[in-house]
């Protein structure tokens, strides 16, 4: 009985030493992730992008520690990075590479490396990279070399400076990361360089520069330089300030075998496309588009402790499907992109505190590992490893699957996908791809507007319109026939018809001042005529036609954010300027010996807006039947339109004020003073009241509690 307990006993305590040792070294956290997960919508708004919440892609699945792992103290973690093994290698400060199994297991720490009995620190160090054969390359930043060993840490080779006429006398040579391609070239960046990246041949053999960033200058800029060309001596040229392209500030490469950089910070007059994938040859930048970019959204500028804060990328990854992401040192966040440039998702944070999980005081590096990313804290000296979710998972499957063009093998998934998250704008696109790819065009047209895929829906309406068209062309033929016949008929009529009785109505008088202004507006003047039933009327359809050109505009040429869309602002705008100027006008004229009434203003101004408001509603009309490109006439409609009415406003105040042009002219620049005016009183009186009642409710709260 005896030997059976004890073998019972040893059996548990090997299974628990089994189970104990397949657990990753994760340190313990309770603290509730301090970060919610989202994307950037497209197509929302004309210029900016719309960050919407999504569910997780990543998860946070543990902190590794120095404590956790069962080694000495950190310093300082300036990098990670990962081979084809699943293996980490953590880079320390203090002269220390901490490598980790695929299950984030210690494997061995590498110390100094050894060469011959010599050896050789790197302290200082910012990065490392581990090539396909397992050896490592270390960018000994502070000592201006990179270092090559093998994987027990032996040396094998120094890359110093190379010594190049190439290369600026000026030249600082400060490694900060390494990368090689699948020839063995060897791509070093260096801290604070405008030359691009030094390329170093299979042999190590200097080849030159690559891949420097293009200097833009902007119209202000090329207009400057060909002043300084033309006119300034070459004396004074040599104090002038070189304008010189963003440094990179990471380099990767991409699982298809391409290099590709990140720059870091750039104000909004930068270069756009802040990662760039570079062509084997030349090094120019082969992505078609720039939509990755970090600095043209209200949501890069954000505050702590009284500090603006923009998004900094740091450090960029690129996997084997063509993801990418980006660390953002800032706010602690992970970008994550699809290899056509849309965003997936963000996750991270800079803004935690104390031991929460996914918070960072010091994001430094990036790492993929399979499904996980790996983020360093070079502060809290701590490894962070996110988890890729089911949902994140299945999303970047059916995204591939969707980019690849096999987009209705995609569908039944991005339907569940929908289901599960709203938030998922790439679900939307791929739906209505899938059902454009059926011939669905109504259901593409609906999945496509629900997920602002303008492309796509402008592709699913001009199929739509071609199978209808050559579905109903006998029908469409017979109904134009029948309508030139009807205007005929009518022109006809017209000419035979007699005299009205009642010669002229208040409503022909209003469309009349569309031909004849002057002769409607004499007869407004000195017979009295003009509605002001009429008036309202015309008021009341220019801001329903305000209202309408933003709700039941066409989707391919409006910009219609649910949530910022105000009818009030609308009528302000609308209804507001119109009764602005009416009041604001015959004061102004009053005071300066204008004869026009309030009530003769007021008809000139209301009848005056006609031509707009045909303009609107042929706009509302076409809009929703249109591509962009047959539509681009519409801007000169309006512009017409609006002309129109400033013309037939013109013909009426001069009439009804009895004023010459110089007189008009002037008068209604204190008009549209008096205007800024008052919506400037309107402004401050409201921030004014805002604030009052904000410490009111203060007060308040202060005595309740």
């Amino acid at each position: 009985m005896k030997k059976t307990f004890n073998a019972l006993s040893a059996a548990l305590l090997a299974a628990l030493i089994c189970l104990t040792a397949a657990v990753p070294a994760f340190a313990a956290s309770s603290d509730e992730i301090p970060y919610n997960s989202y994307t950037y919508w497209e197509g929302i708004n004309e210029n900016k992008r719309k960050a919407v919440y999504n569910r997780p892609m990543y998860e946070t699945a543990g902190v590794l520690t120095a404590d956790s792992l069962k080694v000495s103290a950190f310093t300082k973690l300036n990098d990670v990075c990962t081979d084809e093994n699943g293996n980490a290698y953590i880079l320390d400060d203090a002269s220390r590479i901490t490598v980790l199994d695929k299950d984030y297991k210690l494997i061995k720490e590498i110390g100094a490396l050894n060469k011959d009995g010599e050896k050789y620190e790197y302290a200082g160090a910012n990065s490392l990279y581990v090539d396909t054969d397992g050896t490592i390359y270390i960018c000994d930043t502070e000592n201006a070399r990179v270092l090559h060993c093998t994987a027990d840490g032996v040396l094998t080779d120094i890359l110093k400076l190379p010594d190049s006429p190439l290369i600026p006398k000026d030249y600082k040579y400060r490694p900060m990361h390494i990368v090689a391609d699948s020839r063995n070239y060897l791509y070093v960046l260096s801290d604070g360089s405008y030359y691009g990246m030094i390329l170093y041949a299979a042999d190590r053999s200097f080849l030159g520069f690559y891949g420097a960033n293009e200097v833009t200058n902007g119209i202000m800029g090329a207009l400057k330089n060909v002043w300084n060309r033309l006119f300034v001596s070459n004396e004074k040229k040599g104090n002038i300030a070189r304008t010189l392209p963003y440094v990179f500030v990471d380099v990767a490469r991409g699982g298809d075998g391409f290099i590709y950089t990140a720059t870091g910070y750039t104000d909004k007059t930068g270069n756009k496309g802040q990662i760039k994938k570079l062509s084997p040859g030349t090094g120019k930048n082969i992505l078609e588009s720039e939509d990755i970019n970090f600095t043209d959204d209200e949501e890069n500028t954000t505050y702590k402790d009284g500090e603006t804060l923009n998004q900094n990328i740091v450090a960029l990854e690129v996997d084997k499907n063509g993801y990418i992401y980006c660390l953002d040192a800032s706010f602690g966040r992970v970008f994550l992109y699809d290899s056509e440039k849309r965003m997936l998702s963000a996750f991270g944070s800079g803004m935690g505190s104390g031991t929460q999980k996914g918070s960072f005081t010091q994001a430094s590096a990036l790492a993929l590992n399979g499904g996980d990313v790996l983020v360093t804290d070079s502060t809290k000296c701590t490894l962070t490893v996110f988890r890729e979710t089911d949902y994140g998972a299945r999303v970047k499957e059916l995204r591939t699957l969707s980019i690849n063009g096999d987009y209705t093998a995609a569908k039944e998934g991005w339907l569940e996908v929908i289901k599960e998250d709203s938030g998922c704008q790439t679900a939307y696109s791929g739906l209505a791809r899938a059902y454009l790819a059926e011939n669905d065009y109504d259901t593409a047209m609906e999945y496509a507007k629900n997920g602002y895929d303008r492309e796509t829906y402008a592709l699913a309406l001009e199929l739509s319109r071609r199978d209808f068209i050559y579905g109903n062309f006998p029908v469409i033929f017979a109904v134009i026939i029948i309508i030139l016949c009807a205007i005929a008929a009518l022109i006809v009529l017209k000419r035979r018809k007699a005299p009205e009785t009642v010669k002229d109505s208040e409503t022909r008088l209003l469309f009349r001042t569309l031909i004849h202004p002057s002769l409607c507006f004499d007869e407004v003047k000195e017979k009295g005529r003009g509605s002001i039933k009429l008036c309202i009327a015309v008021t009341a359809v220019y801001y329903v036609l305000s209202v309408m050109q933003t709700l039941c505009g066409g989707f391919l040429f409006t910009y219609y954010d649910p949530e910022s869309f105000n009818s009030l602002m609308v009528l302000v705008r609308s209804v507001g300027i119109v009764v602005l100027w009416i009041v604001c006008n015959w004061m102004v004229c009053t005071l300066l010996g204008g004869k026009g009434k309030i009530r003769e203003i007021a008809v000139v101004t209301c009848y005056s807006l006609i031509p707009l408001i045909i303009e609107m509603a042929l706009r509302l009309l076409l809009t929703n039947v249109l591509l962009p490109t047959e539509g681009e006439f519409l801007g000169i409609f309006e512009t017409v339109a609006m002309l129109y009415t400033l013309l037939i406003l013109i013909i009426g105040m001069i009439k009804i004020h009895d004023f010459s042009m110089s007189r008009f002219i002037g008068t209604g620049i204190l008009s549209v003073a008096g205007i800024a005016a008052v919506v400037f009183l309107a402004v401050m009186v409201g921030m004014l009241l805002q604030q009052l009642a904000g410490f009111i409710g203060t007060v308040f709260m202060e005595l309740t509690l």
